[in-house]
This record gives C-alpha cells, sequence and structure tokens, in this order.
C-alpha cells in the first residue's frame, strides 16, 4: 500500500526538529518523514544514513536506505550516492572482533559462576545485537539478564532494554507495559524522578501505538502530565520535550473536563514548562478553554499539518480533530436548555446544516448528547439533565 503523502508544512524546519533526538529513534523518525513528504525526502534520508554509518553496526539498514536515497534521487535527476563499502568492511569486521570478545567473556564468567559479569555479559551482548539491527537476539539476551539481577539498578536496565527493543520494533504489546509496571515498582529507585518520567514517556508511546483501548488518550495525557520537565536530557532517546507538550496536551484536550484542563494543564507549573515549547499548541488549548472555538478549529488545521510527520500521533490525527470538534460542540451545549444553531454555527464558523449532521450525529448515533433537534426552527432541544458519554 503506498505511504500517504504530506506537503512540506510552513515554517517547519528539518533540522531543528530531528535535532531534538538522540538514538535509535532519530533514525525511526528521519525515515518515516522520508517515506511521507517528497520535499525533505532527500535530507531525511541523508540524516538517517549518517545516524546509521555513526551509531550502528547494521549494514543492512544502511544498504536499504541508501537504496531508498539513490531511488529518489535519481527520480529527481540528481547524482546518486555510492555504497561506502569502506564502511561495510569496517563494520563486518568490528561485528565479527566483538562477537568472538563477548562471547568468550559470557563463557568466561558462566565457568566461574559470577553471577553480575553473566548479567553484564548478556547486556553487552544484547547492546551488540541491538546495535547491528538483529533485535530478537537482542530480545533474548536482555531478558535472560532477568535471572541474574542484583539490585535495583540492574532490574531497571533490564526493564529499559528490552522496552528499547520493543518500541524500536514498534511491537506495541501488553508485554511493553508488563516491563513498564515492573520498572516502576522496583524498590530503592535510583534517580526517581528522571526513571520515572522516563518509564511515562514509554507507556505513552506504547498507548498510541498498540491496539484501540477507549481510555487510551486518557492514559497518555496522565502520563505525560507526570513527566518531569528537570527529566528532559534522560529521555530524548524516545520523545522531546515538545512531543510531551504535543501528545499529552491533545490527549488531554479531548479526554480531560474544563475543570481538569485548568488544573492539570493550563495551571500545572510543570507541564506549562513543556507547553512553552509549543506556544500554538498553547494557544489552542487555552481557545478551547475559553470557548473561542472558531479560533480553537482555525488554530487545530494549521497546527495539524506539522503533526502529520509524526510517526506517532499522525495514524491518531483523524480521530483526535474529530474528537475536539465534537467536545466543543457538546461543551458549548451544556449552559442551555435551547440552542440556537444558527448563533452555534456563526461560533463554530460552519454552515448550519453542516452543524446540524454533526448533532444530529452526537445525538443519535453517537448518543453522546441527550437531546432533539428541530430543524425547521434550528434549534437543539436539550433536557435539564445532559447525558455526557465520555469521549
Amino acid at each position: 500500500m503506498a505511504e500517504t503523502r504530506v506537503t512540506l508544512p510552513e515554517d517547519f524546519d528539518f533540522e531543528t526538529y530531528i535535532n531534538n533526538y538522540e538514538g535509535h529513534t532519530r533514525i525511526a523518525r528521519s525515515l518515516y518523514i522520508a517515506k511521507h513528504c517528497d520535499a525533505l525526502a532527500i535530507e531525511a534520508y541523508k540524516t538517517a544514513l549518517n545516524e546509521i554509518k555513526e551509531n550502528t553496526l547494521n549494514t543492512g539498514k544502511y544498504k536499504s536506505v541508501l537504496e531508498s536515497l539513490n531511488a529518489v534521487l535519481r527520480s529527481q535527476g540528481q547524482p546518486i550516492v555510492p555504497v561506502d563499502q569502506d564502511w561495510i568492511t569496517k563494520a563486518q569486521n568490528e561485528s565479527k572482533r566483538a562477537l568472538e570478545s563477548l562471547e568468550a567473556e559470557l563463557k568466561n564468567a558462566k565457568a566461574a559462576l559470577n553471577k553480575e559479569e553473566i548479567r553484564a555479559g548478556h547486556t553487552k551482548l544484547g547492546d551488540f545485537y541491538f546495535k547491528k539491527g538483529e533485535l530478537p537476539t537482542a530480545l533474548k539476551n536482555y531478558i535472560r539478564t532477568r535471572d541474574y539481577c542484583i539490585t535495583s539498578q540492574n532490574v531497571l536496565d533490564m526493564c529499559f532494554n528490552t522496552i528499547k527493543v520493543y518500541l524500536d520494533e514498534c511491537t506495541f504489546t501488553h508485554v511493553v507495559q508488563t516491563y513498564i509496571s515492573r520498572a516502576e515498582s522496583t524498590p530503592n529507585m535510583p534517580d526517581k524522578v528522571h526513571n520515572m518520567s522516563k518509564l511515562k514517556c514509554c507507556q505513552a508511546l506504547a498507548l498510541l501505538g498498540g491496539a484501540d483501548y477507549s481510555q487510551r488518550y486518557s492514559l497518555v495525557a496522565n502520563a505525560l502530565t507526570e513527566v518531569s520537565f528537570e527529566s528532559v536530557s534522560y529521555f530524548n532517546n524516545i520523545m522531546s520535550a515538545n512531543d510531551v507538550a504535543i501528545y499529552g496536551g491533545l490527549c488531554a484536550l479531548v479526554s480531560m473536563d474544563r475543570r481538569q484542563l485548568q488544573t492539570q494543564i493550563l495551571n500545572n507549573t510543570n507541564f506549562k514548562s513543556f507547553l512553552a515549547l509549543e506556544p500554538s499548541l498553547n494557544e489552542l488549548i487555552e481557545s478551547f478553554y475559553k470557548s473561542k472555538y472558531a479560533q480553537c478549529f482555525q488554530l487545530l488545521d494549521k497546527y495539524s499539518q506539522l503533526l502529520k510527520l509524526d510517526m506517532y500521533l499522525a495514524p491518531h490525527l483523524d480521530k483526535l480533530i474529530q474528537l475536539v470538534r465534537e467536545r466543543a460542540m457538546i461543551q458549548y451545549c451544556i449552559p442551555y436548555s435551547i440552542v440556537d444553531m444558527r448563533k452555534m454555527a456563526t461560533a463554530f464558523k460552519m454552515s448550519i446544516d453542516d452543524l446540524e449532521n454533526d448533532l444530529a450525529g452526537l445525538i443519535g448515533k453517537k448518543q453522546k448528547i441527550d437531546a432533539r433537534i428541530d430543524s425547521y426552527k434550528k434549534v437543539c432541544i436539550i433536557p435539564p439533565l445532559i447525558k455526557q458519554v465520555c469521549l
């Protein structure tokens, strides 16, 4: 199936964006943008290629990305990038030497029955295979350290390494949450604020990437509002501080009521530090909270163009926009017993026919408002008690 193509958003600077990340997430996000935005494809593929050469031994991924880059270059009549055979040979030789050394080290540790050295040996082998891109083998070695963990730090390392592989594979099963929960329950957790913040970021990605779940957005918002701004440098191999603001803010918008938005988002000193990095998003949330719906939707439409390049949020974008609109309509109707749909359409800057169709859907199929529409008088009549179903 062909990839969805995204027009280059205004004011999007790829270099500034990608420099917020480190490690494998930098590669993954570069490749996502390269595959979805023609205007950025060459720059993004080159960034991924350089990152692979500098920080991995993954010759297979190098060849695959180079082939994709050259296909784009050919289509634009530009010279192709030649294969760096020297790097491939160097990586292969380094891999061979490293594997022999690490296997010998682990064998000696087992012969000596040294629990700590066995744990360290499996961890090093896991790191080696992760660097090579052999994720199943990396995972096996990381999981094998479980029986040799002595300290709380050992347990955390095992959990984070295992989670790292699942996230890199984009395997968002319940197993990921199992390791997140295990890490969260580690007794006497060292650097607790930083490690808990990193775990909350992992949890958010696992929820966004996983199977559909009714409370998904609420859980993402709750997780990311607990991330400490002081821990930013500890999780940029998972997500950026801007991502915390964007994922947390949008998910809060579709899952929190007005009081929660005020206390947990807009008046939350810690989370406001994240929102300060995304002033457009901050303005969007404030517009919604202050019932400036037309302004909110205008900002959301503009902001959504940027979010189409986000590998975790793009699949949710249409649904999130729909939920924001639905919550806005419900919020508008709550104070009234009779809603003048002409005035409401003006407030939302939409045609009265479109508004009527949307309200009919909320009343009928979705049952999110207990009301009835008088199509002739163009009013929506609401009983004293409104049945609000949690979005």
